[in-house]
């Protein structure tokens, strides 16, 4: 048995354990543990942006891509499917956030390629999260979790400070993705007996979202059934998500899926 099929049911086992379940009560099983509450939602209405929202949204722009770069090496660094599949997640919170850019008009600060970035900033935290990433497989999911951290604390104030209806929409979903992101880490990380201390998150707020179920979405998502996606081979299945199939394949498989679902795991 492979690394990744192995942890696979270590995961399954500590989700359960956790009291995860998914739209229907059933355990959470791998793509819909990570399957992303950012779906891009239908907004009909752009309210003009004040002073602080466009710095806002570029941020997070970046933000976004960079928990997807990193995420994406530390998965060949370690070869665990959690990286894998919460980089495919950060893709759709990039692609919302992207979503906002054009309807806004605002020019896209992302370069499109994979560890570089416009943000100066983020772009020297791109380079020492891998390198703190790339020390131990524990470490790797611990950087994973310190990401999620920083992404909950930069849309809890993004969200705090703004009283526009289109960014409370998909910085909401992005939040909600978020905290099941940092859910997932904390218990991947309980299974080789690591306990996760917050570092950016207060204690009483980080033990709140990781001692509560995985959200499920407020059932206002609209994207079709996922099995067609093939950047990374995975077909999706069950729980109303299409005919697809849940098998792992090497990039370029796709998988059949073509239902529909409206309640969106993050």
């Amino acid at each position: 048995m492979n690394t990744k099929n192995m942890l696979f049911g270590m995961m399954l086992m500590a989700s359960a354990s956790l009291g995860f379940t998914s739209c229907n009560n059933s355990p959470i099983v791998e793509d819909e543990y990570f399957e992303k509450s950012a779906a891009i939602p239908t907004i009909t209405d752009f309210p003009e942006l004040v002073s602080g929202e466009e710095a806002g949204i570029l941020l997070m722009r970046e933000e976004e891509k960079m928990a997807h770069d990193v995420y994406m090496v530390l998965g060949q660094t370690t070869d665990l499917v959690i990286f894998d599949n919460i980089a495919s997640s950060e893709t759709n919170h990039y692609n919302a956030i992207g979503y906002l850019i054009s309807n806004y008009k605002l020019a896209d600060p992302s370069t499109g390629v994979e560890g570089t970035f416009t943000n100066p900033d983020l772009a020297a935290l791109y380079e020492k999260l891998v390198a703190a990433g790339k020390v131990s497989l524990t470490e790797a999911l611990k950087t994973g979790a310190l990401i999620e951290e920083t992404d909950i604390a930069d849309l809890e104030k993004l969200l705090a400070t703004t009283t526009n209806s289109a960014l409370l929409q998909v910085y909401g979903n992005l939040l909600r993705g978020s905290r099941n992101h940092l859910r997932a880490f904390v218990s991947t990380l309980g299974t080789y007996n690591v306990r996760y201390t917050p570092t950016v998150l207060s204690t009483e707020a980080f033990t709140q979202i990781v001692t509560t179920p995985i959200e499920t979405g407020n059932g206002n998502g609209n994207m079709n059934g996922n099995g067609n996606k093939n950047s990374y081979g995975k077909g999706k299945g069950n729980s109303g998500k299409g005919n697809g199939n849940s098998n792992r394949g090497g990039n370029g498989q796709n998988g059949n899926g073509s239902g529909t679902e409206t309640c969106i795991n993050g």
